[in-house]
């Protein structure tokens, strides 16, 4: 009887065994046979910024971490449970609005490459990052110049580091990310000032975008509108945190939006948001 009872308690064992087993594999297959799609998220993680795209090979490119934790919760929302790895991560610049939350991303998910920009701004936080990642043999690729990176066919995305424009470096200075997928443009500025948007229209870097990610939260130190007209976007994007002590998104720079008739949406007030095409 004892032995019988023990058959009939492994064969359970085995079949709940097999029945998660087959969950999971249906999920995975899930996941992946959808259809092949763009998804841009634009995360809300306070007064901060940080983005996550997924191309239709299912790379993900995660473009700064906030301010804090908020990403890890960010992330969970939009990636499948299974999914611990994150193909690239870029840091726009060096503030703690923007990398912060990045330490324990690196602490928590398989991350196979790390782009950043040079500036001389190195705070102690970028140091615990780059030692981090040496740790876990992440591949570090600093971004002196312009470089560009293809990611699948149609999709590839240019960089630009500022201080190639002859701009004064500062602790603002962002490396610029184009993203270029499915004939669908979107163009993240990090912090950049008015100096570096100025620049920009002296170059002959192309600036046209369907997706803008307005600069420094909104700050009106940036977005200028000879910028915003060159860039000409259908859909701008406002990374902030409510009530926040700085007075963002400024109102000089909504009202500038309005005049050029550029729709805009932020964080503080739709909470994140994703962006899927076709």
């Amino acid at each position: 009887m004892f032995k019988i009872f023990l058959k009939k308690k492994k064969v359970k064992t085995y079949l709940l065994v097999m029945i998660f087993f087959s969950f999971f594999i249906f999920i995975v297959w899930y996941f992946y046979s959808q259809p092949q799609k763009t998804v841009v998220n634009f995360f809300d993680v306070g007064q901060g910024d940080s983005s996550l795209i997924i191309t239709p090979n299912k790379k993900t490119i995660l473009i700064d971490g906030g301010p804090d934790n908020t990403v890890l919760r960010r992330l969970g929302d939009s990636l499948p449970f299974y999914r611990r790895q994150i193909d690239l991560i870029i840091f726009s610049h060096f503030h703690d609005d923007h990398i912060t939350g990045l330490i324990e991303v690196l602490k928590r998910y398989r991350v196979k490459r790390i782009i950043y920009v040079i500036n001389e701004f190195t705070p102690p936080i970028l140091k615990i990052l780059l030692d981090l990642a040496q740790q876990q043999k992440i591949i570090m690729t600093p971004i002196t110049t312009n470089a560009e990176l293809n990611l699948a066919p149609n999709c590839l995305i240019d960089f630009l580091n500022p201080g190639t424009l002859g701009v004064k470096d500062d602790q603002n200075n962002s490396l610029l990310v184009k993203f270029f997928c499915e004939n669908k443009k979107y163009l993240f500025t990090g912090d950049n000032s008015a100096a570096v948007e100025k620049a920009l229209l002296s170059s002959t870097w192309d600036l046209s975008a369907d997706v803008l990610k307005i600069s420094h939260h909104g700050s009106n130190t940036a977005s200028i509108a000879a910028f915003l007209q060159k860039v000409n976007p259908q859909l701008a994007v406002i990374s902030v945190g409510r009530d926040n002590n700085f007075g963002h998104p400024s109102p000089i720079v909504l009202e500038r939006l309005n005049k050029l008739n550029i729709k805009f949406k932020r964080t503080d007030e739709l909470g994140s948001f994703k962006i899927t095409t076709p």
